[in-house]
């Protein structure tokens, strides 16, 4: 009967039923029998779901069960293949196979089981367990990952130290600057964001965001390394006698806090011998912390960061039609590239790695062809290529290098990707400009081969 129903059904000629158990045990027989092919053939037939009891039939049968994960393949019945695998202990395989049915939350866990912790995080990812995938992708040492992960996850402090030191501070100041007061962090962020204020010579604003956390504390274990970091700044901008006076003070307050001694040595240019708490003590009395308050410091105030580029890259007709928010947030993902004359940016017969947009010089576009080498096309200032390697993984299909200096925009691949996943809206408009993209060179190849 199953033989029959297997060859009956077809569009416009009704339909043939016959009952799961008989269809099971036709199933059975036919993997028993080694045909795999026409049980996945009369499986994918079937208009109701009878892959779980199937499952459940082999359940105690280890051969069958290989047979029947087999079969689901042959199906594209990914998931019950996977649970077959897993079932199996096959954890590598399901995890792939989960992969393949969309189901990330299981291959998060199956490659977890195997302890391929970047796949996992992957998957977490992909599946918006953004705070699973952060920790994974934090303990293999992704932290980019680890950062745009916790960024998602909402912990802003772990996200913007993380941009911090992959010296990535215009990301980091950006969510540092989202930890509340109220946070137990806070303090920690303040730190950070004086720091890169510093390092990027506004010594001023990073003096006045740690006063407005300190707020006329004394020095104490919650405010110790406020204070720290301010001398710093304070040794930064020129004025050592401030700088001192602070050291001196965590140094009454704790004499082994961090190397305030080193620091004060450093500052006095003298061979400072260690002092004594008894000494220190002797001290508190007589050095007044002398740090003033800027003007308008009673009134903290979030610090704006200007995206060097970010117009520019806005007005690519790549990018045209993409909204404010999804523009910024792309902009993150772009890396600043420079090159030198004769550099390469794409190998002709590669995989394609990454998009880049021309920021300013030029690039010479070249075709390969056996020991000849043809200049096809030079590209300039707004010019974009490689688009197509973010959507294509086929090798590309000719050489492009710099002529002269070159800045460039690169959005590699792997970016790429991760950022579509996260944002569809986008997805959908960048992919309908890369069609458009392509078309119109498609139309110029054919006015060119037919003008020949």
């Amino acid at each position: 009967m199953l033989e029959h129903a297997a060859n009956q059904g077809a569009p416009g000629e009704g339909n043939t039923f016959v009952t799961t158990a008989e269809v099971i045990q036709g199933l059975v027989k036919m993997l028993g029998d080694g045909d795999v092919a026409e049980a996945a053939s009369v499986y994918s037939r079937c208009q109701e779901d009878i892959g779980y009891v199937l499952i459940n039939k082999v359940k105690t049968q280890p051969t069958l069960q290989k047979l029947v994960a087999n079969m689901f393949f042959r199906a594209r019945d990914f998931d019950k293949a996977a649970l077959a695998c897993e079932n199996l202990g096959e954890h590598a395989k399901a995890a792939q196979l989960y992969e393949q049915a969309d189901d990330y939350q299981s291959a998060a866990e199956m490659y977890a089981q195997v302890e391929n912790f970047e796949k996992a995080a992957e998957m977490f990812e992909r599946n918006q367990n953004y705070r699973q995938a952060a920790e994974l992708f934090l303990k293999v040492k992704n932290f980019s990952r680890a950062a745009a992960n916790y960024e998602r996850a909402v912990d802003y402090f772990v996200a913007g130290k993380l941009y911090h030191e992959l010296g990535k501070y215009r990301k980091s100041m950006e969510l540092l600057q989202k930890v509340q007061s109220e946070e137990e962090r806070f303090d920690q962020a303040t730190i950070l964001i004086g720091d890169i204020l510093a390092r990027n010579g506004y010594t001023d604003l990073a003096v006045k965001k740690i006063l407005n956390v300190i707020k006329g504390r004394p020095i104490e274990p919650d405010t110790a390394e406020l204070y720290y970091h301010l001398a710093g700044v304070h040794a930064i901008k020129g004025n050592e006698k401030v700088a001192k006076n602070i050291y001196q003070q965590i140094l009454n307050f704790d004499i082994s806090f961090r190397d305030v001694e080193a620091k004060l040595k450093e500052l006095s240019g003298e061979d400072a011998q260690p002092t004594s708490a008894a000494v220190a003590d002797d001290w508190a009395d007589e050095v007044e912390l002398d740090v003033e308050m800027p003007e308008g410091a009673d009134q903290p105030s979030a610090i704006v960061g200007v995206m060097d580029g970010f117009d520019f890259l806005q007005k690519i007709p790549l990018f045209e039609d993409m909204p404010l928010a999804e523009m910024k947030a792309f902009y993150n993902i772009c890396e600043e590239r420079t090159f030198q004359d004769g550099e390469l940016l794409i190998e002709q017969g590669r995989p394609g790695m990454a998009l880049y947009v021309i920021r300013s010089g030029q690039v010479t576009v070249k075709r390969v062809e056996g020991d000849q080498t043809k200049d096809v096309a030079e590209l300039t200032e707004g010019d974009h290529v490689g688009e197509m390697s973010l959507v294509d993984e086929s090798s590309t299909s000719a050489r492009v290098v710099a002529k002269g200096a070159l800045v460039a925009f690169e959005i590699s691949r792997e970016n790429f990707l991760r950022f579509l996943q996260a944002n569809d809206r986008f997805a959908v408009r960048v992919l309908r400009v890369f069609i458009r993209t392509l078309c119109g060179r498609l139309r110029d190849t054919t006015v060119k081969l037919a003008a020949q």
